[in-house]
Order: structure tokens, then sequence, then C-alpha cells
């Protein structure tokens, strides 16, 4: 049986458009993890009241990553259009990026009328949520284009490391609505924006342990149970979070070895998982990963818990004080909560996992 040029050239198109499409995510999935990093570092900043102007580094960091999410989700358009093959199969993944990148360039506009109208604005702001929330759609967009393209393509155990590049921005930005809805940061002149401390507390207990381990066990299915993924991925999210969120502080700097301990509890759940893979070993991991939820987001959790259980004015030189003074009750308050929300991320990654790589 001979293949026609026609079929040759057609299949090459395919391929082709394939990865196109591909490049396009990954490309999205680069410019949310600038945004996110650029975002974390702007709030660092802001509570060290350092001065600010528009070409400030993160902001150059945010804007660059718009640019660049902007640029994937053109060329995901691109490859989409030039596909018969898989075409249904990736039309989510550009859909969720075509939303997400409208409201991700509309927040600028919408920041530049809202900073005019009533100046500073705080994390919680229209604009602000807006742009976290189209961060996250295109960052689901982007994961989803890379795990399909992963799963139709058949890739090697290498290129499945690229889901690390496709998680956690998705971590990165969810991190950012929860820290929107439990974080005492939206209080201004003209609007009180900040929510109601039980709220957050409550909010804050449930949304991070679930997250964690939800992004975790996520990217430890739709690698199809690589062993390292999921040390590499945490490892990674504690290295941004330190980066943004510790280091700029220099009364801080000091405790991001007290930071990276937290690196321990996903080595440990990377290897129970290359032992036994069983579904007891899974609720094992979520339930421990969940419940370290406390110190992962060090150090600007303390501050929701502060709202409820201190009350106390905090300074950014005061901040690990105040951190460890909260942790014991933190803990008393929190830990089986932590557990059962993370046992419920193992869930919810097992069932969007099988959505995600569907045909």
């Amino acid at each position: 049986m001979t293949i026609s040029k026609s079929e040759v050239s057609g299949n090459f198109l395919q391929h082709y458009s394939q990865g196109i499409f591909l490049f396009g995510s990954i490309l999205t999935s680069l410019g949310i993890l600038l945004v996110t990093v650029g975002g974390s570092w702007d709030i660092t900043n802001h509570l060290l009241s350092k001065p600010e102007t528009f070409f400030s580094p993160p902001h150059a960091l945010m804007y660059t990553g718009v640019a660049i999410s902007l640029i994937g989700v053109v060329l995901s358009f691109v490859g989409w259009k030039n596909l018969q093959q898989f075409r249904d199969s990736y039309f989510l993944s550009l859909k969720i990026k075509l939303i997400g990148i409208g409201l991700l360039t509309g927040a600028g506009p919408l920041d530049f009328v809202w900073h005019s109208y009533f100046g500073l604005d705080g994390l919680l702001s229209p604009p602000h949520f807006t742009l976290i929330v189209g961060m996250f759609l295109c960052s689901v967009g982007g994961l989803i284009g890379i795990s399909r393209y992963l799963k139709f393509n058949d890739s090697k155990s290498i290129s499945k490391f690229l889901l690390i590049l496709a998680v956690i921005p998705v971590w990165l930005s969810a991190s950012g609505i929860i820290s929107s809805l439990s974080l005492p940061f939206s209080s201004t002149d003209y609007f009180e924006f900040n929510p109601e401390p039980t709220i957050a507390f409550i909010i804050a207990s449930l949304a991070y342990p679930f997250l964690i381990s939800f992004s975790l066990t996520l990217v430890f299915r739709l690698s199809n149970y690589q062993f390292g993924i999921l040390s590499i991925l945490g490892g990674l999210f504690l290295l941004i979070y330190s980066s943004t969120a510790i280091v700029p502080n220099f009364a801080m700097f000091d405790t991001v070895q007290f930071y990276s301990l937290n690196l321990i509890p996903f080595v440990i759940a990377d290897i129970f998982l290359k032992l036994n893979r069983s579904k007891l070993t899974m609720f094992f991991v979520g339930g421990l990963t969940g419940s370290v939820f406390y110190m992962v987001y060090y150090p600007y959790i303390m501050y929701t818990y502060n709202e409820i259980l201190l009350g106390k004015l905090v300074s950014p030189s005061l901040i690990y004080f105040v951190y460890f003074e909260l942790i014991q009750n933190v803990l008393l308050y929190t830990l089986i909560p932590a557990i059962v929300m993370g046992i419920v991320g193992v869930v919810t990654s097992k069932k969007l996992s099988v959505k995600i790589l569907m045909n």
C-alpha cells in the first residue's frame, strides 16, 4: 500500500500544527508564570512601602508576562485553525485561553481608570481580581493544551517534565485568588474590600490545603506517575515564593533556610508514591501535603490568622515573630480540616486528570 504525497503533506501539516499549538501553550503558561512572580514581588514591595513607579521591576516582569501570554494564545489559535485531527480535543484549551487573555489584557486599562479615579487600590479591587482570574484561566488553558499534546503524541518521560511548567502557574494564580479572598490587604481611602475575618479564616484553612494537595497529585497523575516530578514542582513553588515574598524583606532573609524545610514533606510524598501508588497512599500524601499549608504559605498567611487570633498591628520587621506566636493555635484549629481538604484534593485531581486527558 502506497501513501500519496498529499497524505504525507497532510500528516506533516497536522504534526506541525500540533507543535505550534504546544509552543503556544508553553508560552501562555510561561507568561502567566512571569506575571505571578511579578505580582508576588509587587505585593512584597507594597508591604515594605518601597517607592513605586510604573516601570518598576515587578511591573516590568508582569507586563512582559502578559505580552508573552498574548503571543502564546495567538500561536495556539494559529495552530488550532490548521488542525483537522484532534481539533475538537484542543478547542477547550483554546477557548479557556481566549477568555483568560481577554480578562488579562482588559484588566490593564481597567486598572488605569481605577487608579485615575481612586488612587491606590487594594489586593481585592475589581481590576486586580479581573487580572488574577484572567491569569488563572490562561494557565488552565495552557495546562490542558500541554497535557493533551503529551498524551496524543505519546511523549517520552523527559518531555513530561513540561507538566511542571503547566501546573506551577495554575498553582500560583489560584493561590493569588485565595490570597485576595483571605488577606486583609484591600482597605483603601475609598473602598473597604477586606474580607470579613472569620470568612477569611475559613477560606484560607480549607482552600490552601486543597490547592497544595490537588496541584501535587494532579501533576503526578498527568505525568503517568513520574517519580521526582512532585518534588520538583513543590521545590519550584518554594523557590518562587521565597524569592518574591521572603528574600526582598531583609528582616526575614535569615528565615529562608527555615522555609526550605518545607521541601521535606514533598520529598517524603514522592518516595511513598514511588514505593506504593495505592488509594491509601494517595490519601496519606494528600493529608500530609495539605497539613503543612501554614508553613508553605509563610509569611503572609500570618496576616489572615492574626485578624482573628491576636489582632496585632504587624510591621514587616515583626512578621516572623507574630507568625511563630500564632503557629500553635493555627495548627490546633486547622490541622484536621487541612488533612481532610488534602484528601479532597487527591479525589478531585483524579477526576480532573481524567477529564483533561479525555479525547
